[in-house]
């Protein structure tokens, strides 16, 4: 039987010397390459070929959703694993429609990864236990609030959305984008109610609560 090619793409040195032990230890896998970017992963994997690529989410460039997606627009033949601390449903949906197999919670890789390795290389998906729950809405249809809602913004309420988040005023958002600020306060009207969301701060709070998935959802959707 063939060995397992694998390429790890992360930026913490120790979590993945640990990660390449463990993958290591299981007969019949090899970690063959080893990437700490994005921009770096995205070329590995177009000029290597391995069979199954960690990646994580978090890293310096190049996001880890944003590889996933370039991997499967480029139709590179390599199974992804998503490797992240965020337990997050939207998160994980994007990642899911990036035509990813496996997604590992980082506190999990330990006792998962092998398993996952193995599931993704048969053409299986492998999600975390702890999880599972955010796979089972994408399955019934349920779990896709934020990302409706943000899929409906046009480019401009978009870019407004994520200054919002970055805790930029009104005024701030109209000199960057050569609007006035009526106008940015209009489409910020529209914006709450295509998210429905109500009262005078629920926007500014919906979007620094929800900074971190904006910022992915967004800058993925903007380039």
């Amino acid at each position: 039987m063939n060995e397992i090619k694998i390429l790890i793409a992360d930026d913490h040195p120790i979590f993945l010397l640990g990660l390449v032990s463990i993958i290591e230890s299981s007969p019949g896998m090899r970690v063959e390459y080893v990437a700490s970017n994005g921009q770096q992963a995205l070329e590995m994997v177009s000029i290597n070929k391995p069979d199954v690529s960690i990646i994580d989410i978090s890293m310096p460039g190049i996001d880890g959703i944003k590889v996933a997606k370039k991997i499967k627009d480029l139709n590179l033949n390599t199974k992804v694993i998503i490797l992240t601390m965020h337990k997050n449903e939207a998160i994980f949906n994007l990642a899911m429609d990036c035509g990813v197999l496996g997604y590992v919670i980082k506190d999990n890789a330990s006792t998962d990864i092998v398993n996952c390795i193995k599931k993704v290389q048969a053409g299986e998906i492998f999600i975390s236990p702890h999880i599972i729950g955010f796979y089972n809405n994408r399955l019934e249809g349920s779990g896709y609030s934020i990302l409706k809602s943000i899929y409906s913004l046009t480019d401009t309420e978009k870019k407004i959305l994520k200054f919002i988040a970055d805790n930029i005023s009104t005024n701030e958002i109209a000199e960057k984008l050569f609007l006035s600020s009526k106008t940015i306060q209009n489409h910020r009207f529209s914006i709450c109610k295509k998210m429905e969301l109500e009262g005078v701060n629920s926007l500014l709070s919906f979007a620094l609560q929800n900074k971190h998935v904006i910022d992915l959802i967004i800058s993925q959707q903007l380039h």
